[in-house]
C-alpha cells in the first residue's frame, strides 16, 4: 500500500460440504494462502465456511466443535502473513449460539460480529446479535454484514455514515433469490458511496442450491471482479480516495448522495 491509500482484497468462493468440517477449513487453509502469494492485505470467506450452511443438529453440533480449531488456524495465518481474515461461522459463547463472522487482525484476539437479522430457520438455532460491528485497518474502515442482511439498508447506511469505507459481506445465498443478490450487492454500494465485497458458498447444500457469483463491487456499482459459479478466488486492489468523491462530489458519475443527505428528516 502507498500513498494512494490503495488496499488489496480477495474474495473466497467454494462449496462448504456440512459432512466434512475439516475438509472445509483445510481448503479455506489452501485459498488464504493463495491469496497471500497475490500480497493481498484482506482474505473474505463466506458464511458457515468451515461448516456448511445449515441449521440441522449435526451441522451445528460439528460447527461448535470446529470453533477452536478454526480460531487458532486463522490466528496462526494472520499472525504470520500480517493479513485480516474475516469469515462467517457458529459462534458458541457461554450457552449461547450465534451465526457470526469472526473479524481476525494480525495479533489481536478474534472479534465477532453476531449477526443481528436471522433468516428463515436460523432463527430457530441462533440468538441474534444487538449490535453492528467495524473494525480499522491499514488505515481504511471497514464494516460487516451478512448474506440476509443485504436486504436491510439501514444496516449498510449506518455503518457508512459511521465512517466504514468498505462493507464486508459473507454469504451462503440461495440461488433461487439470486436476483436480489445481483440487485442488492450492487446497491448497498452505490448509494453508501463505498466498495462492497461478497464471498459467497457456491454449489448445494441440504436446503438448498447456493449462489456464488461472489464479487468486488466499487463505489460506482460496477462489479470489479467475480468468482462466477465455481470454486475459486478473485481479488481486487481499491483506491479508497474513490469513496470520498462518490459521497460527496456532484460530477461525473459520481452521485455525490451523502452531501444531499436529509437527515433532518429520517429521525
Amino acid at each position: 500500500m502507498g500513498k494512494e491509500k490503495r488496499i488489496r482484497i480477495g474474495v473466497v468462493q467454494f462449496n462448504s460440504k456440512t459432512d466434512e468440517p475439516g475438509e472445509n477449513l483445510e481448503k479455506a487453509v489452501n485459498y488464504i494462502e493463495n491469496l497471500v502469494e497475490e500480497e493481498v492485505d484482506l482474505v473474505l470467506l463466506p458464511e458457515m465456511f468451515n461448516s456448511g450452511y445449515g441449521t440441522d443438529e449435526l451441522v451445528i453440533k460439528n460447527a461448535i466443535e470446529m470453533q477452536e480449531e478454526t480460531i487458532e488456524t486463522l490466528s496462526a495465518l494472520s499472525d504470520y502473513n500480517d493479513v485480516v481474515i474475516v469469515g462467517g461461522m457458529v459462534n458458541k459463547a457461554g450457552e449461547d449460539l450465534y451465526n457470526s463472522s469472526v473479524i481476525m487482525l494480525p495479533y489481536n484476539e478474534p472479534v465477532y460480529y453476531n449477526k443481528t437479522h436471522l433468516f428463515r430457520n436460523e432463527k430457530n438455532v441462533f440468538k441474534p446479535g444487538n449490535a453492528l460491528k467495524s473494525f480499522d485497518f491499514a488505515g481504511v474502515k471497514f464494516g460487516i454484514l451478512m448474506c440476509y442482511e443485504i436486504g436491510f439498508p439501514e444496516i449498510s447506511r449506518k455503518l457508512s455514515r459511521e465512517g466504514a469505507q468498505v462493507l464486508l459481506v459473507p454469504f451462503a445465498f440461495g440461488k433461487e433469490r439470486r436476483e436480489i443478490y445481483e440487485i442488492a450487492t450492487r446497491a448497498r454500494a452505490i448509494e453508501n458511496g463505498c466498495f462492497l465485497a461478497a464471498a459467497s458458498q457456491s454449489g448445494r447444500c441440504p436446503s438448498m442450491e447456493l449462489v456464488g457469483e461472489s464479487r468486488i463491487v466499487s463505489p460506482s456499482g460496477e462489479i470489479i471482479c467475480d468468482c462466477g459459479k465455481g470454486e475459486g478466488f478473485c481479488l481486487a486492489d481499491l483506491d479508497i480516495h474513490q469513496v470520498e468523491r462518490y459521497r460527496y462530489k456532484e460530477s461525473g458519475n459520481s452521485h455525490g448522495y451523502f452531501a444531499n443527505l436529509r437527515e433532518d428528516l429520517y429521525r
